[in-house]
C-alpha cells in the first residue's frame, strides 16, 4: 500500500508516543508533517508530563510553518490552534491526510473535502498492513493513557479489525 503524506495534530503523536507505538507513523505514512503550532502544544505537554513526545527528536518528522493568513482563510470555527494549523496545511497541500482526533476538527476537515484519520484509524491501518497482530491491546493502552473513547466506538473498532471484546 503506497504511503500518503500525513499532517498531525497533537493527539496522534502524544498517544502513540505514550504507548510506545510512534514508529507506526513512518511505517504507514510519508512524509509526516507537524506544524509549529502542534510542536508548541507538545512542548507545553512536556511541562506536565516528561514522557510527552518531542517531534524535533524524530528524524522522519518534517516541522512546517503554517502562516496565520492560511489559518485565517479557513471557514469560521472555534477549533484550537493546532487543529486549525493541521487543517490549513492539509487544505493547502491537497493529497495530505489530516491526522486529528477532535470530532469538530474532523467534521470541518471533511466538510472542506479533506481526507482525515485519527489515532484509532492509524492503529486499524497498522493491523491491516500486518504491522501489529491486534488492535485491542493498543486501543486499551491509549484508553488507559486518557484517550476518550465511547463504548460504542470501542466495539466498532474491534469489529472493523475482526476482533472480539
Amino acid at each position: 500500500m503506497p504511503k500518503q503524506p500525513l499532517v498531525c495534530d497533537t493527539t496522534i503523536p502524544l498517544y502513540l508516543g505514550r504507548i510506545g507505538q510512534i514508529d507506526l507513523l513512518p511505517a504507514l505514512y510519508a512524509p509526516i508533517y507537524i506544524p509549529d503550532q502542534v510542536c508548541l502544544e507538545l512542548d507545553m505537554g512536556r511541562l506536565l508530563r516528561a514522557d510527552t513526545i518531542n517531534p524535533r527528536s524524530l528524524v522522519w518528522v518534517e516541522l512546517v510553518s503554517v502562516s496565520q493568513a492560511l489559518i485565517d482563510s479557513l471557514p469560521p470555527n472555534r477549533l484550537g490552534t493546532g487543529e486549525r494549523a493541521v487543517i490549513a496545511y492539509a487544505q493547502a497541500h491537497r493529497g495530505c491526510v489530516a491526522g486529528m482526533d477532535d470530532l469538530r476538527a474532523r467534521q470541518l476537515a471533511e466538510a472542506i473535502g479533506l481526507k482525515v484519520t485519527g489515532t484509532l484509524g492509524i492503529v486499524l491501518r497498522a493491523k491491516q498492513a500486518g504491522l501489529i497482530p491486534a488492535v485491542k491491546p493498543l486501543v486499551d493502552d491509549v484508553t488507559a493513557q486518557g484517550f476518550r473513547l465511547s463504548p460504542e466506538l470501542h466495539r466498532e473498532m474491534l469489529g472493523l479489525a475482526g476482533e472480539t471484546p
